[in-house]
């Protein structure tokens, strides 16, 4: 008699490693016609947790830094609790909020987040935060910033501002001219509290920088329509710039780690 060596009879550990090489569909596909295979898919988090990624069209990232011990359990229910965030939203349930007439104009980046509305008038060269609907245990921020106290740099130009109440940060973009530097621009980012416009006490350093290399002999500068994005510990700035054509960039900070870039996407 033959001894059974098919995949079945495989310990569940190794079963699990061989489809986890699989593409999402090739999985679910094995799945739909296995009952054996379909109870391993079900009792494993790690094969759940592929299948979640691919189908949100997400990319799989390896555990660094504050996600090492987050274990696939945990990730797998973060994911499907963010992609059902919508089916538990009542749309005919709300409430009006009254705002400061001049929290809104045409020329005015306006954001809502983390029970907040902020705005920034680039033009003006002031922003506000002030809490709309915050949690009951949530500490709010309420300020403006008059003329010359977003950007400390005489001189430079304004980029961006972002703001998050829930890690007490604003951080704001300009760009400096430097002639020695072949009149190309250099970008930074500084990294402050909302509450007291000091240094984060998480960041790895008080600004982060972004030069722009000259690309034979050509002018850089960036040009309109700059985005200043953050999630977590992560910043990202989408702009463009000149050298012999317009070319757009992506730039991505860990900023609770380094002051340069992790990652730069033209």
């Amino acid at each position: 008699m033959k001894p059974n060596a098919g995949f079945l009879s495989l310990p569940e550990e190794i079963q699990f490693n061989i489809l986890s090489f699989l593409a999402c569909r090739d999985i679910l596909r094995c799945t739909s016609v296995c009952k054996a295979l379909r109870q391993a898919y079900i009792s494993s988090s790690e094969l759940q947790y592929i299948v979640e990624l691919s189908g949100q069209g997400l990319l799989h990232v390896s555990n660094t830094g504050d996600n090492v011990n987050i274990p696939v359990s945990k990730r797998l229910r973060l994911l499907r609790d963010k992609a059902h965030a919508w089916f538990k939203m009542d749309a005919y349930s709300f409430e009006t909020v009254s705002l400061l007439k001049d929290i809104y104009f045409e020329e005015t980046e306006t954001f809502v987040v983390d029970g907040h509305i902020y705005s920034w008038d680039q033009a003006e060269d002031t922003a506000t935060i002030v809490p709309i609907l915050p949690q009951s245990s949530q500490k709010t921020v309420k300020r403006d910033w008059s003329p010359g106290t977003l950007f400390p740099v005489p001189n430079s130009v304004s980029i961006g501002v972002f703001m998050d109440p829930a890690q007490n940060l604003i951080a704001t973009a300009y760009g400096v001219i430097d002639d020695t530097l072949q009149s190309n621009e250099t970008i930074y980012i500084d990294l402050r509290t909302l509450d007291s416009d000091s240094v984060h006490p998480k960041a790895a350093g008080p600004t982060l920088f972004l030069l722009l290399h000259p690309v034979s002999g050509d002018y850089l500068q960036v040009t309109e329509g700059a985005k200043l994005k953050g999630f977590g510990r992560y910043i990202a700035l989408r702009c463009s710039f000149f050298a012999n054509e317009e070319i757009w960039n992506l730039c991505i900070w860990d900023w609770q780690h380094s002051t340069t870039s992790n990652v730069s996407l033209c």
